[in-house]
């Protein structure tokens, strides 16, 4: 029976790429989804390459025909024993993660500064988290690397078997992972590391990968930096201290069981890109900082400001000693040069470079910063003086968040919640690391902190959405 549902979207290429693969599949669809890959204006041309588990499409959570060939041919590219498609984001592939390398009421070692999926997985999973504190940078108010002798001291204290740490940060800092890794193999431990923000490490041109430095599972969202379309990201195992039928058996509970083709198709597709090498752009990335060396009052953040090393592609433009802060940064580069940056905070401002990148982008940006750079000058903007102890006191902690569930809690109004023990995880957003965890008491600094964010213009929310006006905090 002849159709033309999808004889004109035939694969002309002999390449074995999943797109190709999907458009073999010539069948009159009395099946899902609904629009049956016909062209709909408001699907913008995704219902051709939107199909669902049918004869020659494969399964994701069972894979054994073009998605298994797909994640296999990642994992070679990444340099990994396995590789699995992610489809809901690196969120998912933490939850999962943390579930197939501990068990419940485990202890679990965890970076401070690590994003809020990661203290999700912690309540779901029922772990008692011991928090490392990464090295602190006050003045720039953000976080450094983690030390491997924190790792060490807490793992000799806590006999935990699992780490997660974040490498690279959002802010671009990179920790010593081979000498982590290291630590906590020598204790029995598997180390997870979140490098969601480093899908591009490991290629020519950039620093290794967590993947090939001794981490165990690593995380990558492929679209953070590289040409992927949103909620696309790869779950790499990499070594045999894990368990991948356990992995996958988190994964088939916290990824969806509908997962998209068109994402899996951007997925496949971008590996094949990165395949082909990111030189370019790591080029184009050199040039740029390199144009912004003479800079006078704005600099860039980079491995020569107290961290282990830096992942170049993050353009981190420090204001500490200007009288800008990084919001009104910000704001001119988008009212006056109609760029958009990818988050502003107190004393810096991020601009990520991608493998999309233009010479034109960066030609506008070089041009922006550099008329904003001659036009402010030294000034003391209101400092923050409980920065520093932010960054580097963890607060009380009154309950473990798994045993939240089973506390009575109301609603306090933030004149009113110092001393009370916090029913909802509260941080800024990006990055999204708490700066209050459920559990913890509420501080006089940390509360400080978190409004002085506020009046900066920098957003900040909570679990149950009621901050700043309110907080769900246990009774007493």
């Amino acid at each position: 029976m002849s159709n033309d549902f999808d004889k004109k979207n035939k694969c002309k290429s002999s390449e074995d790429s999943l797109v190709c693969e999907l458009k073999k599949v010539d069948a009159v669809p009395f099946h899902m989804p609904g629009h049956k890959r016909q062209d709909f204006d408001h699907l913008l041309g995704a219902s051709k390459l939107d199909y669902t588990e049918i004869e020659g499409t494969d399964n994701l959570h069972d894979a054994r025909g073009i998605l298994k060939d797909a994640m296999e041919h990642a994992a070679d590219v990444f340099s990994v024993r396995a590789t699995r498609f992610l489809v809901d984001g690196s969120t998912c592939g933490i939850l999962a993660g943390i579930r197939a390398a501990s068990k419940r009421g485990d202890a679990i070692l965890v970076a401070r500064n690590c994003h809020k999926s990661v203290y999700n997985a912690i309540e779901l999973l029922g772990l008692v988290p011991e928090y490392i504190m990464p090295e602190c940078i006050g003045e720039f108010g953000l976080y450094g690397s983690v030390e491997p002798s924190k790792v060490e001291s807490l793992l000799e204290k806590t006999g935990a078997k699992l780490v997660v740490i974040t490498s690279p940060t959002y802010e671009g800092v990179i920790s010593d992972v081979k000498t982590i890794a290291d630590v906590c193999h020598k204790h029995g431990a598997i180390l997870f590391v979140d490098e969601a923000h480093g899908a591009h490490l490991g290629f020519d041109g950039f620093e290794d990968s967590a993947r090939t430095l001794g981490a165990d599972i690593v995380v990558n969202s492929l679209h953070k930096t590289l040409p992927s379309l949103t909620q696309t990201a790869l779950l790499h195992v990499c070594s045999k201290r894990v368990d991948i039928k356990r992995l996958d058996e988190s994964l088939a509970m916290f990824e969806t069981s509908s997962p998209s083709y068109v994402l899996m198709a951007s997925i496949d597709g971008c590996v094949r890109y990165a395949e082909n090498g990111l030189e370019n752009w790591a080029k184009n990335v050199d040039d740029l900082r390199a144009a912004f060396a003479d800079l006078k009052y704005i600099k860039l953040f980079d491995k020569n400001d107290r961290v282990f090393a830096y992942d170049k592609s993050k353009l981190v433009f420090l204001l500490s000693t200007c009288n800008l802060s990084g919001i009104e940064f910000a704001n001119i580069l988008r009212e006056k040069y109609g760029i958009e940056l990818e988050m502003a905070s107190l004393d810096y401002a991020i601009a990520m470079t991608g493998a999309g990148d233009t010479a034109d982008m960066y030609a506008a940006l070089k041009k922006a910063v550099k008329a904003i750079d001659s036009s402010v000058s030294v000034g003391h903007k209101k400092q923050l003086n409980i920065e520093m102890s932010i960054l580097s006191e963890l607060p009380k902690k009154a309950f473990n968040p798994c045993e939240m569930d089973s506390l009575s809690v109301e609603y306090a109004n933030t004149k009113n919640i110092i001393g009370r023990v916090s029913a909802e995880n509260i941080w800024a957003y990006p990055p999204g690391a708490p700066v209050v965890v459920k559990g913890e008491i509420v501080d006089e600094n940390r509360l400080a902190y978190l409004n002085s964010l506020l009046d900066a213009g920098v957003s900040v929310s909570s679990s149950r959405k009621n901050f700043p006006e309110n907080l769900a905090v246990v009774k007493r």
